[in-house]
């Protein structure tokens, strides 16, 4: 063991490094080492890929990433290596709590943690079954990437952690602030409270983090379980669509990016639902339902952003095809909701 002694947190950090990211990665990893690096009681450790290789690094105590082994072949979309990672972390720096930040490219319900070449990525089933193999559920998962606060993400990711912090949009520079926030994590008694510390720091850096989001995925059933009704109003009020309609297309862009479509669909839930529970016009029963599911973001969920409440869900403009459509199918939210069946629905009115 690396320790004599369990530690307060241990802090694992699987980082994939395309081409476009690979001295980003590098240097937020670099950034953690920095000044003291992190507290005493905390150990953190990390693997980072790049250019089809990967290596495992310590950022504790040391005042540069420390290489741990030799460097070697290795593909970090593969959802084993990421397995192998975790409960080799876990069984040398065992600790009270874990938190698991997941870094690279994310693509909201289709995955996250791209390959060197960006080629393939871990789809959310593959994730899970990942994290839910390992021999203590952690208190933190963390995506230290794009698109990652989306129902679909947090509905198949409830079992395996406590909280959900991740981005509503997109992080530039070196991402999530972790090197400030690992300060304050010795002091942090379970997972929401670690999340605030998170959601707090980014809010100080929005050049870097701009929506940042913790979602407490204890309450995730809750949450679905209205949405559930959300889409089932929906799909009850046909003549509704038009409205409905409008009310998606005028939502702010979350990717500003459009050649991305349609993986980039994504709108905040709180505030489309807010627009569609004050609607006179559309049904007492729908606007009652967006309603209870706008209270319920709002109170599962928090945001390091005044324009954005927390939680993202995939409302594209065509009907789901091809690959993104099998991609949909596969996960528990499309099985766990009839989501995906009011949004065909309503694009299939116009």
């Amino acid at each position: 063991m690396d320790a004599a002694r369990t530690n307060a947190w241990t802090v694992l950090i699987y980082t994939s490094a395309s081409r476009d990211l690979e001295k980003a990665v590098a240097d937020s990893l670099e950034e953690i080492t920095q000044q003291g690096g992190p507290p005493v009681d905390v150990r953190v450790v990390a693997q980072m890929g790049a250019q089809g290789s990967s290596q495992r690094y310590q950022l504790h105590g040391v005042s540069q990433p420390q290489a741990l082994e030799p460097s070697r072949p290795g593909d970090m979309s593969d959802p084993e290596e990421l397995r192998r990672f975790l409960l080799w972390g876990m069984e040398k720096y065992p600790s009270q709590q874990y938190a698991i930040v997941l870094g690279g490219h994310g693509a909201g319900f289709a995955g996250a943690v791209t390959d060197a070449q960006r080629r393939h990525m871990i789809s959310l089933p593959e994730l899970e079954r990942a994290l839910g193999e390992l021999p203590q559920k952690p208190e933190l998962v963390i995506f230290n990437t794009c698109l990652m606060a989306q129902a679909e993400v947090a509905s198949q990711l409830q079992a395996t952690g406590t909280t959900l912090v991740a981005s509503q949009s997109e992080l530039h520079g070196l991402g999530l602030p972790l090197a400030a926030w690992l300060q304050s994590l010795p002091d942090q008694p379970d997972g929401p409270a670690a999340a605030a510390q998170l959601i707090q720091a980014a809010a100080r850096v929005p050049e870097r983090a701009p929506a940042v989001a913790s979602i407490d995925l204890r309450r995730w059933p809750e949450l679905s379980q209205a949405l559930d009704q959300l889409a089932g109003a929906i799909l009850d009020s046909p003549e509704s669509s038009p409205r409905l309609r409008r009310h998606i297309s005028e939502q702010p862009e979350l990717w500003p990016h459009p050649q991305d479509r349609p993986l980039v669909d994504q709108i905040d839930v709180a505030g489309l639902c807010a627009r569609w529970s004050q609607d006179e016009a559309l049904p007492a029963l729908l606007r009652q339902q967006a309603g209870q599911v706008r209270t319920l973001v709002l109170n599962i969920c928090r945001s390091s952003s005044p324009e954005a409440h927390g939680l993202s869900i995939y409302a594209p403009e065509k009907a789901l095809g091809g690959p993104v459509k099998d991609i949909y199918a596969a996960l528990s939210f499309a099985r766990e909701t009839r989501w995906d069946e009011a949004f065909n629905g309503l694009v299939k009115e116009r």
